[in-house]
């Protein structure tokens, strides 16, 4: 979804697939960054595409922070389009905001919009996507490398479980983004570690119906596949539909990337054959972007790469599985 390769400080893209969970935050109020008293900072958090599930669950992470952190927080949407970007940066800057918080579209196009409110001492947050490390200064996100090398570790463990150490392999990636280039390391990092495990194709796609088309390209090529992973959370979508399609979901188990509604469903669906996913917190991420930009604003300590916790479910979390379910539902 993004225009360009981002650049990797550890890692979202989010790709808008979703970019995708660590240890989440209940819906509640929590002592975590309480500042009753504390001066109020006003602070906008620019969201890539307000619709999409994953900015869903950042901006809700962003709106408990605010709540703790007595922070006046506006949202705003670029909507993948860097004009709006830019507009959003100098209307946001007018208004006399204390800092922005951006998943930036693009690690070059976008570096002006945030030069123009640096230089007017709008202090700027990075998440999700960076940008040119001259002018970032701040960037909450995740560890690519470790997101592919937990579905790689489980894909192994899998297939020395239930297929006697012997397996062929599909692999979707996203090569075209340093973040899926990441992904793809770890997952191999892993895999490679069992002796009987082949990759017998490795091709790109992004997004649910590009998929679905690599998915069905790959298995009429190998008919012999016996697990299959994509990278991002569009893609997971549209490679189990593929699998399903050609008839094949006891044969080919699915790994995926970026939990979401969709994919918690489908890991409670006995007959379906999605597995494990390794995920992403977008609420986590969210919370930590407010929550730095008001440490960093009152002049404390403040990490310039903060890393938040991925997580990982099974089909076998059942109960987890539902919590998230509900916690998420009505987003």
């Amino acid at each position: 979804m993004f225009m360009k390769k981002f650049k990797a400080v550890f890692g979202s893209m989010l790709l808008v697939s979703g970019l995708m969970l660590g240890a989440c935050s209940d819906k509640g109020g929590s002592s975590e960054g309480s500042n009753e008293g504390d001066k109020e900072f006003k602070i906008a958090g620019v969201l890539m595409q307000s619709d999409v599930e994953w900015f869903k669950q950042i901006q809700y992470g962003m709106e408990r922070a605010a709540k703790e952190y007595n922070v006046d927080l506006k949202i705003g949407n670029s909507n993948l389009d860097l004009a709006t970007e830019s507009s959003l940066f100098d209307t946001y800057t007018s208004q006399g905001m204390d800092a922005i918080i951006v998943s930036a579209i693009d690690s070059s196009s976008s570096v002006e919009a945030i030069k123009r409110a640096q230089e007017k001492d709008v202090l700027v947050v990075n998440y999700n996507t960076n940008v040119d490390e001259d002018v970032m200064k701040y960037y909450v996100g995740i560890d690519n490398f470790e997101l592919g090398a937990q579905a790689g570790r489980k894909v192994a463990e899998y297939v020395q479980n239930e297929l006697g150490g012997q397996a062929k392999i599909g692999m979707v990636t996203l090569s075209m983004f340093e973040v899926g280039i990441k992904r793809a390391e770890g997952f191999l990092s892993e895999i490679t570690k069992v002796p009987g495990i082949e990759i017998v194709s490795q091709q790109d796609a992004n997004g649910p119906e590009n998929g679905m088309s690599v998915a069905e390209t790959m298995i009429q090529a190998n008919p012999d596949i016996d697990v299959m992973w994509a990278a991002n959370g569009g893609t997971t979508h549209g490679v189990v539909q593929g699998i399903i399609s050609k008839g094949l979901q006891d044969k080919i188990k699915f790994f995926g990337t970026d939990m979401d509604l969709q994919s918690a469903n489908a890991l409670l669906d006995p007959a379906n054959p999605y597995q494990a996913v390794s995920t992403q917190d977008p609420e986590k991420i969210g919370y930590e972007s407010v929550k730095a930009a008001v440490q960093a604003l009152k002049g404390e300590s403040v990490d310039s790469n903060i890393v938040v916790d991925l997580d990982f479910f099974t089909k076998e979390d059942k109960e987890k599985l539902e919590q998230y379910i509900e916690k998420y539902k009505n987003l």
